[in-house]
């Protein structure tokens, strides 16, 4: 019997089909998947992923690290711009913040739980310190404009760069990691007490205070723009 062929993919379409193969492995199995099981995965030949992305290293790196540190950055860049306008308030910054980062890795778990993997498990050193240095890298710059913004308003957070890393931490845990600390989904609390929880680390964090209303604000999912 002759064994059914797979579709070929469409022209053009290799390269999101190949990062998100890779994605959803790297997430599933860690740094170890084969660059073959990710092509099997995005129904592609073997050799389109070397001309594409060069190195399973670069792959990893276009189909997790980007996405995830390009949407930090984006919200670094939007509060910077909120801030130069004064359009709102310290707790609405963060409030918005937190917002769309727990929004992001919801919607794209496999690059956290992929990131999870590569860090913890890789055998890899030099792919674990490219990781921790692009890591760095993103958060030192969001590190000295919070010190910029902070200095201005007199306002002193202690050991800001740790403040910011046990932030997104927490955030990033909550976001993935939390429904699986429930016997079953149905015993998961629901998405406005969880965020209500956050909100209340945050702000303590960032010396901010927390009343009821503050959580009620944030009870309804951020719409897409």
């Amino acid at each position: 019997m002759v064994a059914e062929r797979k579709p070929r993919a469409r022209r053009g379409s290799a390269p999101g089909l190949i990062r998100d193969a890779a994605r959803a492995l790297f997430a599933e199995h860690g740094y170890g998947t084969s660059t073959r099981e990710i092509a099997e995965r995005a129904g592609v030949s073997h050799e389109l992923i070397f001309r594409y992305f060069d190195s399973k290293a670069n792959l990893f790196v276009e189909a997790v690290l980007n996405p995830l540190l390009d949407a930090v950055d984006q919200l670094h860049r939007s509060w910077l711009t909120e801030v130069s306008e004064s359009r709102g308030t310290e707790k609405e910054y963060v409030r918005e913040f937190v917002t769309a980062f727990f929004d992001f890795l919801t919607d794209n778990s496999a690059i956290a739980q992929a990131m999870t993997r590569v860090v913890t498990e890789s055998t890899n050193d030099e792919e674990v310190q490219n990781v921790r240095r692009r890591i760095d890298s993103t958060l030192q710059a969001m590190v000295s404009s919070l010190e910029s913004y902070l200095s201005a308003r007199n306002i002193a957070v202690a050991r800001l760069g740790l403040q910011l890393r046990v932030m997104l931490l927490t955030i990033g845990v909550t976001a993935n990691i939390l429904p699986y600390t429930y016997v079953s989904d149905e015993a998961v609390p629901s998405r406005d007490e969880v965020f209500d929880i956050i909100l209340r680390s945050s702000f303590s964090m960032w010396g901010l205070s927390f009343d009821e209303a503050d959580g009620a604000t944030f009870s309804t999912r951020r719409k897409r723009r």
